[in-house]
């Protein structure tokens, strides 16, 4: 399965390691994994589309704890529901 991993970025000093470790497991587990931390040096609407880009290709999106305090998450919980994408929380 195609992973696209979601969380808080912006205001979270560990989201390098959360979402390092979040792509081990799903890879671990044998699925293909999109993780949106490794696109650097693009505008913060770069990331927001980039990501909703990637998401859209994807089987499934998993959710970080705390997710719910990041606007760029919501939007792709949000983007996920109304495709009809699989929801993993972490």
């Amino acid at each position: 399965m195609k992973i696209y991993i979601a969380g808080k970025i912006t205001g979270n000093p560990n989201y390098k390691e959360q979402f390092a470790a979040a792509e081990k497991r799903l890879t671990e587990k044998g699925h293909a994994v999109i993780n949106p931390v490794k696109n650097l040096g693009f505008s913060y609407k770069d990331y927001i589309d980039m990501g909703l880009c990637e998401l859209m290709k994807c089987d499934a999106i998993y959710m970080l704890n705390g997710w719910d305090k990041s606007p760029g998450a919501i939007l792709e919980m949000h983007y996920a529901l109304t495709a009809e994408i699989k929801i993993i929380f972490e």
